[in-house]
């Protein structure tokens, strides 16, 4: 049985032991009350037994045990005290008073717990229309992709990614999008929408990107009307086209270049730039890049990333080595899921286990290129 087996099993007989504390402190306090002189008297700590448990079990268990304390404490006050001695109401009263303050606590922690599950459930319905499920296979494409968030427990931020399938063929995005928190998700939101209309809609994928920048644009401006400051939208962005007959197009505003990875080794790919998504108006609008097209092969694999990626350092301020890595790793009878796993998992490692900005990750194959099914 491997370590991270061993370690799952242990964390699992823990968490079964946990609502068993109460319990245990129960009978210590008992069994103390009855192994010591009559002088020195436990029964009114039988309060930590159902505030104990209000931290660690529901509701119910945690009356049981409040009022198990009250009852226990009315039987041993005046067995075990030494004679001539009266009832301690006040003692009785502070462990009447600690299982009500336990009911009470618990009460609270449980509406608390479904306050935030409830919003747990909303934060899940925003992560999937942000980043919508992507079947395993879009138009004869292959899909994997992963989102490592910086933000602990968050799924989504201002990297963005989808895969369609149009009347012109497969397409996909990636794009990180300037800015954080709430406003940031807000933009990238925009982006995927903007992105799934232009992309059934435009013949040219030149001009889907020309309207996902209108699209943010019209974003800058509807938040300007709503008080935020007047921000120029943008995001960098990789568009890429699949014609289906092994014909790829990809345009690239401003964004990390792809790789195609396969027998023959690697190739980076050098996209001619457009202005970012967002900034057209900065040049002509009739001026664009020369539309770049390659072929690939069905044992070739498009890889796409975001900034988050590259830029990842470990403590010694040293940058992921992506490049270098996946020139150690492309081996094309690995699949896309495998490549994927092995680049999420080496990036994690290189900057212990914890990124300081998002990388969104996504790696395209024909499904031809696939000897095992999904």
């Amino acid at each position: 049985m491997s370590e991270a087996v061993v370690e799952v099993e242990r964390g699992r007989a823990l968490r079964r032991l946990i609502p068993l504390l109460p319990a245990l402190l129960y009978f210590t306090i008992v069994a103390v009350d009855f192994g010591t002189p009559d002088e020195f008297r436990t029964d009114t700590m039988l309060c930590l037994v159902p505030m104990t448990a209000s931290a660690l079990v529901p509701v119910r268990p945690t009356v049981v045990y409040a009022i198990l304390a009250a009852v226990t404490f009315l039987v041993l006050d005046p067995w075990l005290a030494p004679a001539g001695y009266e009832h301690d109401w006040a003692g009785f009263v502070v462990v009447v008073l600690g299982g009500a303050i336990a009911a009470t606590t618990v009460w609270l922690r449980t509406r608390l717990q479904e306050r935030v599950s409830r919003l747990g459930n909303v934060v899940e319905h925003v992560q999937r229309a942000l980043l919508p499920p992507v079947p395993p296979v879009v138009g004869g494409i292959r899909v994997e992709r992963s989102y490592l968030a910086a933000e602990r427990d968050a799924e989504v931020g201002g990297d963005v990614y989808d895969v369609v399938d149009t009347p012109y063929g497969t397409r996909a995005f990636i794009a990180d999008v300037q800015g954080k928190g709430l406003t940031a998700v807000g933009a990238s939101a925009a982006l995927v929408g903007t992105f799934d209309e232009a992309a059934h809609a435009e013949p040219e994928l030149w001009r889907v990107g020309r309207r996902m920048g209108a699209g943010l644009e019209r974003f800058g401006r509807n938040q300007v009307l709503l008080g935020e400051p007047d921000t120029d939208w943008f995001a960098t962005a990789l568009i890429v086209g699949f014609d289906g007959d092994g014909r790829v197009e990809p345009t690239n505003h401003g964004h990390e270049a792809p790789a195609v990875i396969g027998p023959s080794g690697v190739r980076w790919l050098q996209v001619p730039p457009e202005l970012p998504l967002g900034l057209a108006g900065l040049a002509p609008a009739e001026e664009r890049a020369p539309t770049y097209r390659f072929r690939m092969t069905p044992d070739e694999s498009l890889l796409l990333y975001t900034d988050g990626t590259t830029e990842a350092r470990d403590a010694a301020g040293r940058f992921f080595p992506l490049r270098e890595w996946v020139a150690r790793n492309a081996d094309p009878n690995r699949s896309a899921a495998e490549l994927l796993a092995g680049l999420q998992q080496a990036l994690l490692a290189h900057v212990g286990g914890r990124l300081t900005d998002d990388a969104a990750l996504m790696v395209l194959r024909p499904v031809a290129a696939e000897a095992v099914g999904p």
